[in-house]
């Protein structure tokens, strides 16, 4: 039988020099030329070699502990195998030896029974020995294999020869004690190798097991060392170039990338160091075209005529142009880089022409026309231009205001040739009333019975007279009342009146006009209306403008209607009609002096809806229209209610 050393090599010297290659290797990393040989490796390659080494280290760990146990528990299972079997050899002797003993000992059995059952027991006898000579490999086992060989040899011969008698001698029980003291220490033997095998397979485990272990730790070193390295070797030069490309993002392109590996992070910070290289070319470039053009335009602003305020997105003043100082009367030191909110809490002028920005009122650029200034005891009129820039923006849809521009155009002349040409349209409107209203008395006194007859010829003339008469009036009382409007001179004469009231009065103006287009009128007025504290002359005015004007473009036999209610703390007056419609572009301009619509052939001043826009907003009201062309018109004005 083979002992275990034989077939299994020292486990624990083939670990140890495995441990002491693998500590070597993992002590070599540290040192300087793996390092600088790591460092020129690429990164895809870096990342595989780590990985290699961890699969490799794991794969090994798994083989060798896998190896060793099968090799421990087959040699182990092998040997207990053959150790039981020599015991099991020895049982069957043992039995064969007691069976011959028998036989010879059976009482009134015949000699050939004696004889057939003696050589069954000495055939079992003889296949144990033999198969107990092919195991037997200790010296030992085989010195008391041998001993036994040659007892059984004269055990047998005294056997035959005993065989014709009933009784046993004692020397052949001697010599049966004896075999079977043999077969007991050869029992014994094998009893104690399987024994002394099971605790050196148990020894060789643990050997396996610490070697396992120390492998174990040493690879675990290892990945605490590659856990710590690795990440650190990728993320720091990561973390520099992000460190870097903030410095950048603020402008400081003197920024550079220390990295001397030659993976693709280093080639990127290569690739970094170039750009900011020419970033900062580019930026002293620019920063020189940049200070020309900010020389010229501030060239082109300092000369022009205008007055120019420039403010940033913060309100902050960046530049003033000398015509803006002169008209505030201040200092440029006093203005730069200020904040015009609280410059105009000091200053009113600078406050009453930055209003509108600082109140956050400029969505889009703006144009305010005539805005009077009192400076040195002299009244100037400015048409003031309100630019909003914007910056296109990447991530959202709507651009970024960046500034504003306030440009003051001084049309104080201009003002002054349109106020006097006010003055005298009022002058000549005043001085025509009075002939004008001779014209209609002696029209009326030619109407007169009491004077003399009229034939129907002179009647007809009388009534163009006095039509033609009404129009010129309605035109000077139009014009007056525009210059009024112009010049300031505008009064109110507010009293409270019902909403109702307006409705009737205005209808009643206008029922002959009504009458001669067959137009129906369609009364929706709703009840309990509040009272308003208006002029009622002018908002009669108003509706009656709003009324004529849709009697004049409907149709022959058309409806009108005229809606009253309250409608968020006011009261809605409505005149739809059916006419042709107005588009949109005409509707910009329906309140403006003197404008009317494209292709109107009716005749006016142009000024009624003007007039009546006016007189609207007067008494905190406004007014509006809604049209589509060919779908009729709906103007609208609203009047605040009275306040209880």
């Amino acid at each position: 039988m083979a002992v275990i050393k034989d077939k299994v090599p020292s486990l624990w010297r083939l670990s140890r020099r495995k441990t002491v290659h693998f500590a070597r290797s993992v002590s070599g990393m540290t040192r300087s030329g793996v390092r600088e040989q790591l460092q020129s490796l690429r990164l895809r390659t870096k990342i595989k070699l780590v990985l290699l080494v961890l699969f490799a280290v794991v794969t090994l760990l798994g083989m060798l502990g896998g190896y060793y146990v099968q090799r421990t528990s087959t040699n182990a299972i092998l040997m207990m195998q053959e150790n039981y079997q020599a015991i099991n050899y020895t049982k069957g002797m043992s039995k064969a030896v007691n069976d011959m003993v028998m036989t010879i000992a059976l009482e009134n059995s015949s000699p050939s029974y004696r004889r057939q059952e003696l050589r069954k027991a000495s055939d079992n006898f003889e296949l144990n020995l033999n198969m107990q000579l092919k195991k037997v490999t200790a010296k030992e086992e085989e010195e008391l294999t041998n001993q036994l060989k040659k007892d059984y040899a004269n055990f047998k011969v005294n056997l035959l020869q005993m065989l014709e008698k009933n009784e046993v001698p004692v020397d052949l029980y001697m010599q049966k004690r004896y075999i079977d003291e043999i077969l007991q220490s050869v029992h014994n033997l094998n009893d104690q190798t399987i024994h002394e095998r099971t605790d050196e397979a148990i020894k060789i485990a643990d050997r396996v097991t610490l070697g396992m272990i120390i492998l174990g730790a040493l690879f675990f070193v290892f990945a605490i060392i590659a856990m710590y390295y690795f990440p650190n070797y990728v993320a720091d030069p990561i973390q520099s170039m992000t460190e870097s490309i903030r410095q950048i993002a603020r402008k400081n392109y003197s920024e550079r990338i220390e990295i001397k590996s030659g993976d693709e992070i280093g080639e990127m910070a290569k690739s970094f160091n170039l750009m900011a290289e020419k970033l900062e070319e580019y930026e002293n470039i620019n920063m020189s075209q940049v200070l020309s053009e900010k020389r010229r335009t501030e060239t082109i602003v300092s000369r022009m005529n205008e007055a120019i305020i420039g403010l940033d997105d913060n309100k902050n003043i960046l530049f003033v142009n000398p015509p803006a100082l002169e008209l505030l009367g201040l200092q440029e030191a006093d203005l730069i880089g200020q904040s015009a909110r609280q410059l105009s809490r000091q200053h009113q002028l600078l406050q009453n022409l930055l209003k509108e920005v600082l109140n956050n009122e400029v969505k889009s650029s703006r144009t305010f026309p005539a805005v009077s200034i009192d400076k040195d005891g002299k009244r100037q009129y400015f048409n003031k231009d309100l630019l909003r820039i914007e910056s296109p923006n990447d991530d959202q849809d709507a651009p970024t205001s960046v500034g504003y521009v306030v440009i003051l155009k001084n049309v104080t002349e201009l003002k002054e040739q349109d106020l006097a040409k006010t003055n005298f349209m009022a002058t000549l409107s005043h001085e025509l009333k009075t002939p004008i209203a001779a014209i209609d008395m002696s029209v009326k006194l030619l109407e007169d019975e009491r004077i003399g007859q009229l034939n129907s010829e002179q009647w007809d003339l009388t009534g163009t007279i006095r039509l033609n008469t009404s129009r010129i009036l309605k035109m000077v009382n139009e014009i007056l009342d525009i210059s009024r409007i112009e010049t300031g001179q505008l009064q109110l004469e507010l009293e409270s009146t019902q909403p109702e009231t307006i409705v009737l009065r205005s209808l009643d103006n206008v029922k002959t006009f009504i009458a001669e287009k067959s137009i129906s009128i369609i009364q929706q007025i709703a009840p309990d209306l509040p009272s308003l504290n208006i002029d009622l002359h002018k908002t009669t005015a108003v509706l009656v403008n709003l009324l004529t004007n849709a009697v004049r473009y409907s149709p022959e036999n058309e409806t009108i209607q005229i809606s009253v209610e309250k409608q968020n703390g006011a009261v809605k007056f409505s005149v739809t009609d059916k006419g042709p419609g107005i588009s949109e572009e005409e509707q910009r301009k329906l309140f403006q002096p003197y404008r009317r619509a494209a292709g109107d052939k009716t005749k006016g001043t142009g000024l009624g809806l003007a007039i009546s826009k006016e007189f609207v907003q007067a008494q905190g009201g406004r007014i509006w229209v809604e049209s589509k062309a060919g779908k009729g018109s709906t103007f609208s004005f609203s009047l605040p209610v009275m306040a209880s």
